[in-house]
């Protein structure tokens, strides 16, 4: 990292992933995505957008025609 640089991105995404790494060996891939969702809809920001997308994603889905 440059001298003074506070923020770098590629250290983040390695830290996140190596967090998330180590989440799915404690508890197992199911619980581990099932405690991602959760923290996902509690999440301020991201929590409304995701509840808003799956929404407009079962319109489309209840709306799109058979083939």
């Amino acid at each position: 990292m440059k001298p003074g640089k506070q923020f770098d991105c590629v250290v983040m995404k390695e830290e996140i992933q190596e967090r998330l790494l180590r989440e799915v060996a404690e508890l197992g891939e199911q619980e581990a995505q099932r405690r991602r969702a959760e923290r996902l809809s509690c999440d301020p920001i991201l929590g409304s957008f995701l509840r808003a997308k799956m929404a407009n994603d079962k319109k489309s889905i209840e709306h799109t025609p058979a083939y």
